[in-house]
C-alpha cells in the first residue's frame, strides 16, 4: 500500500507539471485559475522520491490514501505587475440568459451603461468612455472601426469559454489603444470525451424565452462543439412615468388634482440568434488547430423615451444587425516557447430603420420611412505570436497583428437633408506590434516591459510603453505598480463627421496595489485594493453644433480620471457538502473635464463627466448543499449627471439606486444524465430606476430555468 500512496502522489504532481509545461513557462509558475484573479501564495511541493514503480503497475489505475499534500505554484511570470479580473467558467455559466454586460455588472464595479433591456450596453472602465475599453475574442478584436465601441448586450456569456478584464496600463500587453483598459475572450476545447449534449429552456417575465442547445463530441484528436441561442421578448413591462402627469379636472375645467401616469414600454421587443462552431484538431509534432465561427441575427424594437407622447403605432423604430466572425488559429511547442498564428475575418451588415405611420378615416395607414441607416463593415485579420520561457527568471514574448477594415453606410432617407443620401466609403489598414519582456532578478521582485508600435492608415504613433512591477514582501502579499503611455486614434465616423481635423487621444495613466491571501480561520480569503490616475489629452467628445441638427466629434484638452478599486473574495467549506462563497468590488471613480473655459459662462470645467458614477459596486453571496444553490447579487450606482456642468435639474441627473437578485436552484443526477432547475428573481425590491436619461428599467421580474444533460458512455 505505501508503495501505491507515493506512486499516486507522483502522478498527481506530473499533471500538475504537464498543464504548467503546456502554458510555455516552467511548471513552478503555472497558476492555478481562480473565481476573482489568480492565487499570490507561493509554494513548492517538499517530497522524498518515490520508489520505482514495478512491470505490473505500469498503466493500471490504483486508488489509495496518502498524506495531506499541498500542491501550489508560483505567480506566472506574464502576470508580472498585471491587474486584471478573471472570471471562472462557473461566472460564465451561472445564467442562459446573461450577456456579458451583466457579467460585468454583477461581477465587477464597472459601469455599465444600458439604453434598456435588450438593447445597447457598453462599459465604461476607470472613467474612460466606452470607446476606450478594447475587446478582443480569440485575439481579433470585437470594436467597430466606425464607432470604436462594442454592444455587450450582443455577448452572450454561454458563449464565452474565458474572459478577463485588464485594467489601464496592464491592457497594453494584450491590445493598443485600451486608455480604460481591455476585455479578452476566448473559446476554448472542452474536455468532453465522446458525444455530449446540454439542452437549457428558460421562461421569464414579459414573454421572454430562452433556448440553448449545444452538441459536443471529444475524440483522441478531434473535438468538435456546436452551439445554438435564441433569445426572445415582448419586453412590455410596466413603469411608473414620473416624466409626465395626469391632471384631474373640475367640471369647470379647472385643475384639482394629479397623478404620476402608469405606462407600458414600447416598441420594444426583440430576437436574437446566435450560431457557434468550434472545431479542434490535434496534429501531435504539427501543432495545435483551431477554428471559431460565430454567427449572429439580431432584430430589436427600440423603446421610446418616457418623454415621448406619441402613440405606439404612430412612431417605432427598428435596429437589426447580421454579423460574422472566424478566427483560425494555430499553436505549437518548439523547446521553451510556443509558436501561434492566427486569421481570422468580420462581417457586419447593420440597419436603422425610423418609421412614422399616419391614419386617416377610412383609409389604409401611411407608412413613411424617415430614416434607414446601413451600415457594411468587412474586416480582415492577421496575427502571428512567440513567447518563451528562459528558467524561472526570464519571460520573452512578441507579437504582430494586422486589421485591414473596409466600412460602408448610407442613409438612404436622411431626416433634414432630402438633396441626396448621407453617405461615406472608406477603408483602413491598422498595424501592431508588441515585444514584451519580463524578468525576476530576485525570488520575491519582479519587472516587466512591454513595447508597442502601431501604424494607423498612413500615421504613425510613437511607442506604447508599459512598466509593470511586483513585489512580494512576505507570504502571500503582493505590492504591484504600474506606468504606460497610451494613444488611441478616431474612428472612421469621427474623421467623417469632424469639421476640422481631429487628434488622437494621448493617456498617460499610472496605478499602484496590492493584493494579499491566505487562510483567515477555515476561509480561503483574498482581497486588493488599487489607486489609479489617468490624464488623457485630446479626449473626442460629441456635441450637439449650434443649430441642434446633428451631432458633431471634437477634442477635449484635458480629462483627468482618477480613483481607487478595492476587492474581496472569501470561500468556505464546511459540515456535510455546506460551501458558500463571497465575492465583493468596489470603485470610487472621479473623470473630470479640464479644459479651458469656452467663455465666462462655461461651468462644465472640473466637473464629472456625464453618465460615469463616482461610487459603484457589487456583491455576490452564494450558499450550496448537495446540489442545492442559491444566490444573492447585489450592486450599487451613485448618481450620474446628463449634462456637462452636472445641472441638478430633472432632466439633468438620474439618481442612484441598488439593485437586488436572487436565485434558487437543484441539481439532480441520474443515470441518464443531469438535470438542473433554477427560479430566479430580478429587482427583488421593485426598485424604479433608470441607466439613461428617460429610458426605464423594468421592476421585479421572475424567471425560470431547466437544464438537461444527458450522458452517452464515458465522460
Amino acid at each position: 500500500m505505501k508503495r501505491l500512496e507515493w506512486i499516486a502522489c507522483l502522478v498527481a504532481v506530473c499533471r500538475l507539471g504537464a498543464v504548467a509545461g503546456s502554458c510555455g513557462v516552467p511548471a513552478s509558475f503555472a497558476s492555478v485559475p481562480s473565481r476573482v484573479q489568480p492565487s499570490v501564495a507561493a509554494a513548492t511541493v517538499g517530497m522524498q522520491s518515490p520508489p520505482e514503480a514495478s512491470e505490473g503497475d505500469t498503466g493500471r489505475e490504483r486508488t489509495g490514501t496518502i498524506d495531506s499534500v499541498t500542491v501550489t505554484g508560483r505567480r506566472p511570470l506574464a502576470d508580472i505587475g498585471i491587474q486584471k479580473t478573471v472570471f471562472d467558467e462557473q461566472l460564465l455559466r451561472e445564467d442562459v440568459a446573461f450577456s456579458l454586460a451583466d457579467l460585468l455588472t454583477h461581477g465587477t464595479p464597472v459601469f455599465v451603461k444600458s439604453h434598456g433591456r435588450g438593447t445597447t450596453a457598453t462599459v465604461s472602465l476607470r472613467g474612460t468612455g466606452a470607446s476606450h475599453t478594447r475587446v478582443t475574442w480569440n485575439g481579433m478584436r470585437m470594436n467597430s472601426p466606425m464607432f470604436g465601441t462594442v454592444d455587450l448586450s450582443y455577448i452572450p456569456s454561454y458563449f464565452i469559454d474565458g474572459a478577463a478584464l485588464y485594467n489601464g496600463a496592464s491592457s497594453v500587453g494584450v491590445v493598443g489603444g485600451g486608455l480604460g483598459g481591455a476585455i479578452v475572450l476566448d473559446t476554448r476545447p472542452s474536455d468532453t470525451e465522446g458525444f455530449g449534449m446540454k439542452y437549457i429552456q428558460g421562461v421569464a417575465s414579459y414573454a421572454t424565452c430562452d433556448e440553448y442547445l449545444s452538441l459536443s463530441y471529444g475524440g483522441r484528436r478531434v473535438r468538435s462543439e456546436t452551439s445554438v441561442l435564441l433569445t426572445s421578448s415582448r419586453n412590455d413591462f410596466t413603469y411608473r412615468n414620473y416624466a409626465k402627469k395626469d391632471f384631474q379636472l373640475d367640471a369647470n375645467g379647472n385643475v384639482v388634482g394629479w397623478s404620476y401616469p402608469l405606462e407600458r414600454n414600447r416598441n420594444c421587443d426583440y430576437r436574437d440568434f446566435h450560431m457557434l462552431q468550434e472545431l479542434y484538431y490535434d496534429a501531435g509534432r504539427a501543432g495545435d488547430f483551431g477554428l471559431s465561427a460565430w454567427y449572429l441575427d439580431s432584430s430589436r424594437g427600440l423603446p421610446l423615451l418616457n418623454t415621448d407622447y406619441t402613440e405606439s403605432n404612430t412612431s417605432f423604430s427598428r435596429q437589426g444587425e447580421k454579423t460574422f466572425r472566424g478566427v483560425l488559429r494555430w499553436d505549437k511547442y518548439v523547446g521553451r516557447g510556443k509558436l501561434s498564428a492566427r486569421a481570422g475575418y468580420h462581417y457586419s451588415d447593420m440597419r436603422y430603420l425610423e418609421q412614422s405611420r399616419r391614419l386617416y378615416e377610412g383609409a389604409a395607414p401611411e407608412v413613411q420611412v424617415r430614416s434607414d441607416w446601413r451600415s457594411y463593415i468587412h474586416t480582415v485579420f492577421g496575427n502571428a505570436g512567440w513567447e518563451a520561457g528562459f528558467g524561472r527568471r526570464l519571460y520573452v514574448a512578441a507579437d504582430l497583428s494586422l486589421l485591414q477594415h473596409f466600412a460602408y453606410t448610407v442613409n438612404g432617407k436622411p431626416v433634414r437633408n432630402l438633396s441626396e443620401p448621407s453617405a461615406y466609403d472608406d477603408a483602413r489598414t491598422e498595424l501592431s506590434a508588441l515585444v514584451s519582456v519580463r524578468y525576476r532578478p530576485a525570488a520575491r521582485i519582479g519587472i516587466a516591459l512591454n513595447l508597442r508600435q502601431e501604424v494607423i492608415g498612413s500615421e504613425g504613433a510613437p511607442f506604447i510603453p508599459a512598466l509593470l512591477l511586483d513585489w512580494n514582501p512576505f507570504g502571500s502579499v503582493v505590492f504591484k505598480a504600474s506606468v504606460a503611455r497610451n494613444y488611441r486614434y478616431p474612428t472612421l465616423n469621427d474623421r467623417q463627421f469632424a469639421k476640422g481635423p481631429l487628434l488622437p487621444e494621448e493617456g498617460f495613466t499610472c496605478d499602484g496595489g496590492v493584493e494579499a491571501g491566505g487562510k483567515v480561520g477555515r476561509a480561503d480569503v483574498r482581497a486588493s485594493l488599487t489607486f489609479y490616475d489617468s490624464r488623457i489629452r485630446n479626449w473626442i467628445f460629441w456635441y450637439p453644433d449650434k443649430g441642434a441638427t446633428q451631432w458633431l466629434p471634437t477634442n477635449i484638452r484635458l480629462v483627468h480620471a482618477f480613483g481607487a478599486e478595492a476587492s474581496v473574495h472569501a470561500g468556505l467549506e464546511w459540515g456535510n457538502g455546506w460551501a458558500a462563497e463571497l465575492d465583493g468590488a468596489f470603485a470610487w471613480t472621479r473623470s473630470l473635464n479640464m479644459r479651458e473655459p469656452l467663455n465666462e459662462a462655461d461651468n462644465a470645467v472640473g466637473k464629472q463627466l456625464p453618465y460615469i458614477p463616482e461610487w459603484s459596486g457589487a456583491v455576490t453571496f452564494r450558499i450550496s448543499w448537495k446540489g442545492w444553490r442559491a444566490d444573492y447579487r447585489w450592486n450599487y450606482y451613485s448618481e450620474r449627471f446628463t449634462t456637462t456642468d452636472n445641472s441638478a435639474t430633472i432632466t439633468g441627473r438620474i439618481v442612484p439606486y441598488f439593485m437586488n437578485d436572487i436565485a434558487i436552484g437543484k441539481s439532480f443526477r441520474f443515470g441518464w444524465g443531469g438535470l438542473a432547475v433554477t427560479f430566479k428573481v430580478n429587482n427583488l425590491l421593485d426598485e424604479e430606476y433608470e441607466t439613461e436619461l428617460s429610458r426605464p428599467m423594468p421592476g421585479r421580474n421572475y424567471g425560470l430555468s431547466l437544464e438537461i444533460t444527458p450522458r452517452f458512455g464515458r465522460r
